[in-house]
């Protein structure tokens, strides 16, 4: 589990990760074509609901898809065209930074979306629906659950070569030497997973107590909006951790770039191209946002 965990995993906003993100530049036009299948289903299952409540909750996340292609897809299209211009530039302090606060604020404005969509399934949860969400983050706990013992340098293995795998997905294999530089990185970024994990383990408590409090749609809105969104009561131990995350990814990217030969670097642009290609061809008007940052 890593620091981003509590931001990605929490109740519904995991129903909108292969959207609102990115899919993979193959899988965008598919997942786009099945999103309200699989986001129905996703949501039917995990909560427990009948037919009348996903009849009721259809409009809402009709309205939150086209709100998507039509608002937040320009946002995305813009960033990857940022990125891709920073790789032919080459990544220094200023683009970097400039990508990964486009980055954080794309996700924020997507939680806000997942947020606008889960609030009103969660204010109309039966009783028996609120406990059969409990036991659904219990069974979560228990296969999340750290070893009471986890060794630091197993876990700090597990995520080097988690990180590596992601960004082979961009560049093509990497050589002994980048994976060594990906290894040291990712070992200097905040050992977070007991904090997230006890974080989320608290917000989820307290989401099940506030339905079962017969909570309004503002509350629950407010509450997940806190949560997912703003943050506002994150413990010591994450408050300052995403500020160390994101400069180990700066890093990450100023270093590793001038590392890529002819065609790491072919495939990184490549896939970045196609990604944006695929981006404009979702949307019904095709545009993009340019991404612009303050030196």
């Amino acid at each position: 589990m890593t620091l981003t965990s509590v931001l990605t995993r929490p109740l519904l906003l995991s129903l909108f990760a292969t959207l609102l993100i990115f899919t993979g530049c193959t899988r965008l036009q598919l997942a786009y074509g099945t999103a309200p299948l699989f986001l129905k289903g996703y949501a039917k299952d995990y909560l427990a609901l009948d037919s009348e409540q996903m009849a009721k909750w259809d409009p809402r996340l009709t309205a939150t898809l086209d709100a998507h292609r039509a608002v937040e897809i320009p946002q995305v299209a813009g960033f990857i065209e940022a990125f891709h211009q920073a790789s032919v530039a080459g990544f220094d302090a200023n683009n970097t930074r400039c990508l990964t606060n486009t980055l954080h604020e794309l996700y924020r404005r997507h939680a806000r979306l997942a947020v606008d969509a889960a609030a009103p399934l969660l204010v109309g949860l039966r009783p028996a629906q609120v406990q059969h969400l409990e036991r659904r983050f219990a069974a979560e706990y228990r296969e999340d659950r750290l070893p009471e013992k986890a060794d630091p340098a197993l876990l700090q293995a597990k995520r080097a070569r988690r990180y590596v795998k992601s960004l082979e997905g961009w560049t093509g294999t990497l050589s002994d030497t980048q994976r060594a530089l990906v290894k040291d990185l990712s070992g200097r970024i905040p050992n977070t997973e007991e904090a997230v994990f006890e974080y989320r383990t608290r917000k989820r408590r307290e989401l099940v107590q506030l339905l079962r409090s017969g909570a309004d749609e503002t509350s629950i809105r407010r509450f997940l909006s806190d949560w997912l969104v703003d943050y506002r009561d994150l413990p010591p131990a994450l408050a300052g951790a995403f500020d160390q995350v994101q400069q180990r990814w700066e890093e990450l990217l100023i270093r590793l770039g001038p590392t890529l030969d002819a065609a790491q670097r072919r495939h990184l642009n490549d896939q970045l191209q196609t990604l944006r290609g695929d981006l404009m061809q979702i949307q019904k008007s095709p545009r993009l946002v340019t991404v612009t940052c303050r030196a």
